[in-house]
């Protein structure tokens, strides 16, 4: 599933007119609250009520990141990309940066590391894997650390020819205790689990460039492939390999290795049908579901629609019939549907089920490409979902209605900036590269609003290894070369930044204090203030030690732009033994945590007047 909160800072004339400067808050766990009883403790929503009048503070909050990629997100650092293009070839995954997702790691005994990347005289991208230490076992995969999970599992229809084809060069070592190297044709089963090698071509360990390629048919519905060391076991090994690209490609003949990802586009997108649903007025024909006779309360207010599931019923929420909509008709079986939505859970928790239904309290018409007849979205934030018209499995072939549902629980939720449109073509395109793992830990409920090859849209993930661009507007198709830079919008104008980095990756000091200037020097008219890092109880003291020290340069570097945190909770803190002993121990009082790091709601609090206090002292 792929849903994403859009970032985008965008804003209607009216309110962009002078008054009290909206503030972003960069962060990782500590800014996105984790710790806190609810939202409304975090330190950014305690701090927007402590202005006079109240401001509007945005959460950029991503629990587990570092400061590189909380920097990428905020756009200090370069956030580069490569798109899918109209023909992928090469199933390999990561085959032009490949050796830069190197995960080294242990495999039967034997490490794996790369320890030299470069080029051959034509450019072709290599690394040298160096593969040592004693054999528990008779084989060990390195396919697995340079395509992470060996390569991804592909349907295949039986019958299907597919080759294989690499290129590997022994550069130092001995082959003592190496029975040989091959390039796997594997077939699977559905979760990727080994049921027979196809093709098993042998490469040529004698220090020359050996090239190898084999073809076969399959019999089964996945195949995969991978590189295999064979291996005596018990043996002490010792062998540095060149490995080369490879190509895992559908056909009966190996092809020019085409290195994926590479230069793509962002297909065209012109759909047949377009509205746009803001609740100004009214429901604007947003309607409750009449289910087992109960209709949920839906009513428009201030700018938005909010819905709720009052009895915890089944199938509780609100729908639009797409036939009444001027200009719109029953959308055939077939058609691409694009959903875009803000929803904010404001009380309650669980699923809320968006998709198409045959008819306004109908069963579901719509299909994810997952299968499903829905996305289930259990999260605030801006969403950008794509279905096809049509649920076979519900004798379902035109899509009547759309509706947002929840089941078996008690939930409350607010819409806005609902778009709909439908036609042949979608607006999203699979990202195949990013120089920086910006949505890290978003685990799909989280993406980033910005600019890619000048098309406005939204980065998303599915909190694995699969990513979406989805473009906001109609257009025509707009070629992206490889590392093409995506700017997030938050990079806008005429905003305050609080900025925190660094507790995720504070043992590297250097690139902490780097990634810091990065996003400093991008704030639009420097009106940035840099928060402290804090301690946690269970850093060791070599940790605490590197910490202080780096608050210690901050405070230097941005004197009064920098907001000492880790002070203003020491100053708090109670005069219990417990918190006497971590004030000692130089981490922050237990009274105010609500583990070894994050804070509870009291501390939450003294954090947000900190940022407050150091806002106004600026003159912001």
């Amino acid at each position: 599933m792929l849903v994403g909160i859009g970032l985008s800072t965008a804003q209607s004339p009216a309110r962009q007119r002078p008054g009290p400067r909206t503030i972003i808050a960069f962060g990782d766990s500590l800014t996105e609250g984790a710790g806190a009883s609810s939202r409304d403790t975090t330190f950014p929503a305690i701090a927007a009520s402590l202005f006079d009048p109240p401001r509007m503070i945005i959460n950029r909050g991503i629990g587990g990141q570092t400061s590189t990629e909380i920097a990428a997100r905020q756009g200090g650092v370069p956030l580069k990309l490569a798109v899918a293009g109209g023909d992928i070839r090469n199933l390999f995954p990561h085959t032009r940066d490949w050796m830069d997702r190197f995960e080294t790691g242990i495999v039967n005994g034997l490490t794996h590391e790369c320890i030299n990347k470069g080029t051959d005289e034509n450019g072709l991208p290599y690394g040298d894997v160096k593969i040592h230490g004693t054999a528990t076992a008779g084989f060990t995969d390195i396919g697995r650390q340079i395509y992470g999970a060996i390569a991804a599992n592909h349907a295949a229809e039986p019958g299907t020819p597919w080759t294989i084809s690499s290129a590997i060069q022994m550069i130092a070592g001995s082959t003592s205790g190496i029975a040989g190297m091959r390039l796997l044709l594997i077939e699977a089963d559905e979760l990727g689990g080994y049921l027979a090698e196809i093709a098993a071509p042998a490469f040529a360990l004698d220090g020359r460039r050996s090239h190898v390629s084999a073809t076969a048919t399959n019999s089964h519905s996945f195949i995969r492939s991978t590189h295999l060391l064979d291996i005596i076991p018990g043996s002490a090994i010792d062998i540095t390999l060149r490995i080369f690209p490879g190509q895992f490609e559908q056909g009966a003949a190996a092809t020019a290795l085409q290195l994926t990802p590479g230069d793509g586009e962002i297909p065209a997108y012109h759909p047949e049908f377009s509205r746009r649903y803001r609740f100004d007025q009214d429901s604007d024909g947003w309607l409750p579901r009449i289910q087992d006779g109960h209709a949920a309360p839906v009513v428009a207010r201030d700018g938005k629609l909010i819905v709720e599931n009052d009895d915890a019923g089944v199938l509780r929420g609100c729908e639009l019939a797409i036939a009444e909509i001027p200009g719109g008709q029953i959308i055939p079986g077939g058609k691409l549907i694009h959903i875009a939505f803000d929803i904010e859970l404001i009380d309650g928790s669980g699923q809320i089920h968006v998709g198409g239904l045959s008819a306004p309290g109908g069963s579901w018409a719509t299909t994810t490409s997952d299968d499903d007849p829905t996305w289930a979205v259990a999260a605030s934030g801006h969403y950008e979902l794509v279905f096809s018209a049509g649920n076979l499995a519900n004798a379902n072939p035109p899509c009547g209605a759309i509706a947002f549902l929840s089941s078996g629980t008690l939930l409350r939720w607010s819409l806005d900036n609902i778009v709909i449109e439908w036609g042949d073509g979608t607006p999203q395109v699979e990202v195949l590269y990013r120089s920086v793992e910006a949505l890290h830990g978003a685990n799909g409920a989280i993406g980033l609003h910005g600019t890619l090859a000048g098309v406005e849209g939204t980065l998303t993930t599915d909190g694995g290894t699969r990513y979406l661009f989805t473009r906001s507007h109609a257009g025509d198709a707009v070629p992206v070369a490889y590392a093409t830079p995506f700017h997030p919008s938050d990079a806008s104008t005429g905003q305050i930044q609080w900025l925190s980095a660094g507790r995720n990756n504070a043992t590297t000091p250097e690139t902490v204090l780097s990634d810091i200037a990065a996003m400093a020097a991008h704030v639009p008219g420097s009106r940035y203030l840099i928060g402290s890092i804090l301690p946690s109880s269970a850093d060791n003291p070599e940790t605490r030690q590197t910490i202080a020290t780096l608050n210690a340069t901050l405070a230097t570097l941005y004197a009064t732009r920098f907001v000492d945190l880790y002070a203003a909770l020491v100053v708090a803190a109670n005069q219990t033994t417990e918190d006497q002993q971590d004030i000692a121990a130089g981490i922050i009082p237990r009274s105010l945590r609500a583990d070894a790091l994050h804070l509870n709601d009291q501390g939450y609090a003294i954090t947000a007047v900190a940022w407050v206090s150091a806002t106004l002292a600026m003159g912001w």
